[in-house]
């Protein structure tokens, strides 16, 4: 395991300071009032790129379930698009950004990979916060899980993003982008008594902030609402900067089904660090469905310690 956790870290970090390069020199103040996603675009296909060509470089056997396909790029519309990620990636031919894109088009299986290049489109526009999530799921269950947090300052230091892993059974780590030396991670203690922070999703759109509203209201003064967007969620919670992140369905959206890759890494992660994640009903989460967690229905991830305490509440009649 740890030379797979080794190549993990090293393909992230690589991705991590590609899409640092590229929100440095193409995200502009308006970029989001104008709607132009060609920023992300380029630094989430980038992103797949390098880490799913170091994947198979170092573990051709194993498939990769990606995010992206690289089908749009090869039509002439997109030319651009794909220049201006030939510009990162300067020694590169075409071809080969286009293939590496497309490794990740692979499977689930017994033993796989799944990738989000990118978590947290707007965030990354807003030159806020966004997550590179990489997991190795073995029958089902993520054994290996990589969060790459470029915005995310490491303890404190805000010139330096944070690496977050864990290993299956041996604990959760965070290190500095960039290289240095890591530490283990933990919960916070927080119980139902104290102060509760919950995380809430800056998109509006991607959650019931309504019925999270209502829970929060159980909790009066002690519940703090703590808002940061995409799976640097699941970093901030392990490191004890949170207690409860909710992720709960959207009643327009009744079949709705969270994808594997937004969540297997930072579950992993917070299991690791001591937390608990479940779906809202209290079910563990199965992430042997195919690429949606088709057995289950909201997240709910916390400290541990106020976990029965939150699927209570959500479960009232």
């Amino acid at each position: 395991m740890k030379t797979y956790l080794t190549i993990a870290l090293q393909a992230v970090e690589q991705a991590a300071k590609i899409c640092q390069q590229v929100q440095a020199q193409l995200v502009e103040e308006d970029s989001l009032t104008k709607k132009d996603r060609s920023p992300v675009t380029v630094a989430d296909f980038a992103s797949q790129a390098i880490i799913c060509k170091r994947l198979k470089e170092a573990f051709p056997e194993i498939d990769i379930v990606g995010e992206e396909d690289a089908q749009s790029l090869r039509q002439d519309e997109n030319r651009e698009v794909l220049n201006k990620i030939g510009q990162f990636l300067p020694d590169w031919s075409v071809d080969q950004i286009l293939d590496s894109i497309d490794l990740g088009n692979g499977e689930p299986g017994a033993l796989f990979w799944t990738l989000d290049p990118i978590d947290g489109t707007k965030g990354f526009l807003r030159k806020d916060q966004y997550a590179i999530a990489l997991a190795l799921l073995k029958d089902g269950q993520p054994v290996l899980g990589v969060l790459g947090c470029p915005n995310l300052p490491f303890n404190g230091q805000a010139d330096r993003g944070t690496l977050m892993y864990a290993i299956k059974g041996e604990g959760a780590f965070t290190l500095p982008l960039g290289g240095g030396e890591a530490k283990q991670v933990h919960v916070s203690d927080n119980d139902p008594e104290d102060v509760v922070r919950f995380l809430e999703s800056v998109e509006a759109g991607h959650a019931n902030h309504s019925l999270q509203g209502r829970l929060m209201a159980h909790f009066g003064d002690r519940a703090k609402a703590v808002r940061f967007d995409s799976q640097v969620k699941y970093a901030v919670l392990a490191r004890a900067d949170a207690d409860v992140y909710l992720r709960l369905p959207n009643s327009e959206k009744p079949d709705y089904r969270e994808k594997i890759w937004d969540h297997a890494a930072g579950a992993l992660i917070v299991q690791e660090a001591g937390g608990t994640v479940t779906d809202m009903f209290g079910k563990p989460l199965e992430f042997n469905h195919g690429k949606k967690l088709m057995a289950n229905r909201g997240l709910v991830v916390t400290n541990g310690k106020l976990h029965q305490k939150i699927i209570e509440l959500l479960n009232r009649g």
